[in-house]
């Protein structure tokens, strides 16, 4: 959990140790989750933002999570302060995990909506017996997260990707053509250079620039996919 006395060094560090006892502790969960989203990324490739959360994926398709949730209430006993209980189908939770030195992370698991291939995984630096999203699949996510949700802290990170690995343009623009055109644009053309400075307001290591950059680069790709045919 963010705490404002805690600085960035020292929050990148309560994560590693979160994933480093989860994985000592939580057979279950390393054999069928691997570490998504910001935190993984950022803190093993690109140190482009902080990340206070930890968040799991299932590797399979609408996996019930309720058992791994079993293990991390028996593996951390009166360590886990569950804020949002798993539903009827068990497709998620949502708690509070307090480590042994009193730090506190946000940890939150989901079902997958769609096996996820071994290859778009890569083992963690931080704990070798976890596997964590590989950046090509991270960058697709974050491109789906697009469309998807109002966030602008996902064309922030698309930017990050492209500039650390810019041989990954082409399969950005892939993942960018696999959408759907319309909404995909809708959602885009709503990211007024406005819209997206306040949306980052809160995040002062998130700059108004690198998402716009973004949001232009898929709409000119979007364009150029229905008027050229698909021509760079």
């Amino acid at each position: 959990m963010c705490q404002e006395s805690v600085t960035p060094q020292e929050q990148n560090e309560v994560l590693r140790n979160a994933v480093r006892l989860l994985a000592a502790r939580c057979p279950r969960l390393v054999a069928r989750c691997y570490w998504a989203g910001t935190s993984a990324i950022s803190l093993e490739e690109l140190s482009h933002r902080q990340s206070f959360d930890l968040d799991f994926h299932t590797t399979r398709a609408l996996q019930d999570v309720r058992p791994i949730l079993a293990e991390v209430r028996k593996r951390f006993p009166d360590a886990i302060e569950t804020i949002q209980a798993p539903d009827e189908f068990g497709s998620g939770f949502r708690g509070i995990l307090t480590l042994p030195d009193g730090a506190q992370v946000t940890l939150e698991i989901l079902s997958n909506y769609e096996d996820v291939p071994e290859t778009d995984l890569v083992p963690s630096s931080v704990a070798p017996s976890v596997r964590r999203v590989s950046l090509p699949r991270y960058l697709a996510d974050k491109i789906q997260c697009v469309a998807e949700r109002a966030e602008a802290r996902d064309l922030a990170d698309i930017a990050a990707v492209l500039a650390a690995r810019p041989d990954l343009e082409q399969t950005a623009r892939e993942f960018t053509a696999a959408q759907d055109a319309l909404l995909l644009a809708e959602r885009l053309l709503a990211w007024t250079d406005e819209a997206i400075a306040e949306d980052l307001a809160a995040y002062d290591d998130v700059q108004t620039a690198d998402a716009a950059k973004a949001r232009d680069l898929l709409l000119k790709w979007l364009k150029a996919d229905r008027g050229e045919g698909g021509a760079p």
